[in-house]
């Protein structure tokens, strides 16, 4: 399958890593293929690859065109998205991970804030907290309620 793929990716219209307009069909078309994939985070979403920050939303496109129970194992790395509210894709990953079922989502948020916590990341926490008053998550939400005290660690 792999082969398929970098094969596909090599063609400018599926570059993911370099073209900014992949249509609609291509996009489906390697959602599709990497939705059977198991190492897509090393391999294909390795941020690393992409010729700039602003090209990450070809990241998240696929995802979002997977099974929602496919889409489910990438909230972590999505997650990540939100470490700097600079990046062209913050915005948008707080869309979509607003798209997740909250039970799905809360989770992933909680130990995410926990990680921000201990790494002393405050501008990951603040990325996490425009998440959480988004899509309207509160302290009962968490199965730790300490959990939403760490927002007051957050750098703006």
């Amino acid at each position: 399958m792999s082969a398929v793929i970098d094969n596909l990716i090599s063609k400018e219209e599926y570059n993911i890593y370099v073209n900014e307009y992949i249509r609609d069909e291509k996009l489906c078309e390697l959602a599709s293929l990497l939705e059977k994939e198991d190492d897509n985070l090393e391999t294909y979403f390795n941020t690393r690859r992409y010729k700039s920050k602003f090209l990450w939303v070809n990241i998240l496109y696929i995802i979002e065109r997977m099974s929602y129970a496919k889409r489910i194992e990438y909230i972590p790395f999505l997650i990540e998205f939100l470490q700097d509210v600079n990046w062209p894709v913050f915005r948008y990953t707080i869309s979509s991970l607003m798209s997740y079922k909250k039970t799905d989502l809360v989770p992933f948020v909680e130990q995410a804030l926990w990680t921000a916590y201990r790494d002393d990341d405050e501008m990951w926490i603040a990325g996490i907290a425009r998440l959480m008053e988004k899509d309207n998550i509160k302290q009962q939400d968490f199965k730790n309620p300490e959990t939403y005290d760490l927002l007051k660690y957050r750098d703006f």
